[in-house]
């Protein structure tokens, strides 16, 4: 049985994950709790694990797919003393993953 999980506006950039898209396909689900990537993307890998285990209650799944795209961008401009101006841009990602169990 096939099924599809989509996450979107993850808090990390889409540079720093499209490395590990070809990494974290066609492996086991149980495989994601052993890897030690940086730890704001071990955080949210293991929360995502977590959530896809609860949700198809079993242990037995294969990561066939591990997609990530583009998300939105937020530029936020900061006002300070002086004339000065400071800008924050924030990136999200969104992770697709397809997941075969039975």
């Amino acid at each position: 049985m096939q099924n599809n999980f989509y996450f979107k506006n993850i808090p990390i950039s889409y540079r720093k994950l499209i490395y590990y898209s070809k990494l974290l396909s066609n492996k086991p689900i149980l495989f994601y709790y052993k890897l030690f990537f940086n730890k704001k993307f071990d955080f949210f890998l293991k929360k995502i694990s977590n959530l896809i285990i609860n949700n198809c209650q079993t242990n037995n799944l294969f990561v066939k797919n591990f997609f990530i795209g583009k998300g939105k961008i937020i530029k936020k401009i900061n006002f300070r003393a002086k004339g000065r101006i400071n800008f924050f841009v924030k990136r999200y990602s969104n992770i697709k993953i397809n997941i075969i169990y039975g």
